[in-house]
Parts: C-alpha cells; sequence; structure tokens
C-alpha cells in the first residue's frame, strides 16, 4: 500500500526488516551440551558443544534455537544496548550515530527485549525515549535541508529514521 512504512512493528518471518535486523550478533552461552554443533566454536575440534560455552551468534540463530520449554542459547545484551550506551543516548539522543550502533537499532532492540526480561523493559524505555527526542530533530531536518545536506543529515540514523526521513522530505519537495 503507497505511503506506509515498510518496518514491522511485530516480528514477521517474511519482513525484509526483520530478517535485516535479526542479523546482527548477539554474545550468548550455550545451556544444554548440542551434539554436532561443534564447529559453531572455532577455538575447538569438539564435535559437540558442550553447555557454558560462550559464542556470538546471529540473533534469528539464538532465536530459532529454542522450543516451547527449553532454551538451548542463553543471550546476552550486546554494548551497544547495555547501562552505558543507554545512559549516553538517554543524555542527548541527538548525538549519537545509531547506524554504527546498527542500523536496524531500535528494531534489534524490539527483538532482545522478548530474550532478556530483566533488562528488555529498560532497553524499550531507551530506545522508546530515544526515537521520541531524536524524531522532532528529524522531522525538521526533513522540511528545512537543502539536496546537498541529505547525506549528511541521514548519516546518524537507523533505517526506521531514514525512512521517516525520506518520506517526509520527498512529501516537503512533492508540496513545493
Amino acid at each position: 500500500m503507497a505511503g506506509q512504512l515498510n518496518t514491522s512493528y511485530m516480528p514477521n518471518y517474511f519482513s525484509i526488516e526483520d530478517i535485516l535486523a535479526t542479523q546482527k550478533r548477539v554474545p550468548c552461552t550455550s545451556t544444554t551440551n548440542l551434539p554436532g554443533l561443534g564447529f559453531l566454536d572455532q577455538g575447538t575440534d569438539n564435535p559437540d558443544l558442550p553447555p557454558g560455552t560462550k559464542l556470538e551468534l546471529p540473533y534469528w540463530t539464538v532465536d530459532g534455537m529454542k522450543s516451547r520449554n527449553k532454551k538451548y542459547f542463553a543471550p546476552q545484551l550486546p554494548n551497544c544496548y547495555k547501562r552505558t550506551y543507554r545512559e549516553i543516548l538517554l543524555a542527548d539522543p541527538n548525538v549519537v550515530d545509531l547506524h554504527k550502533l546498527g542500523p536496524h537499532y531500535y528494531e534489534f532492540g524490539r527483538h532482545l527485549m522478548k530474550h532478556l526480561p530483566e533488562e528488555g523493559e529498560l532497553v524499550g524505555e531507551s530506545i522508546s525515549k530515544a526515537f521520541k527526542s531524536r524524531f522532532l530533530n528529524l522531522l525538521d531536518a526533513s522540511q528545512n535541508c537543502e539536496d546537498s545536506d541529505i547525506l549528511k543529515e541521514r548519516s546518524k540514523m537507523d533505517e526506521l529514521e531514514r525512512e521517516l526521513f525520506n518520506k517526509s522530505y520527498r512529501k516537503r519537495r512533492a508540496m513545493q
């Protein structure tokens, strides 16, 4: 449908945004012996993955390797969502380069929330507050920037912000 954002706000297997957002690697620990998965730990020749092995795996792998009543990996919070980064983000969200922290920073943060209940709520609050604060600057920039300034304005935005910026900028140009 024309005019709608393509970004998903509910995890969706067929959403390209979800696929791209879940590519980010997450530090995790195996919780049980996993036969035949020793190749995931490149530091060992063991054919099996013993419990307690620390790895960095794409989020989609960690999310997909769980059943209704058993998790095979215990994910940890990536550095860019930890307390230190959250404090920096809340102090002045407009100076933080979200694209450098992850091109799908907001979307990936939403995915993390469901796996990390103790810190998930804090992550949700910080990304929500950051987005609200950055949104006003995003709209102002999209309505007042010149064609030559677009790359500079978009450089620190994550993909959701870029899409909003582009739509707002195109609407302004169409109205002129």
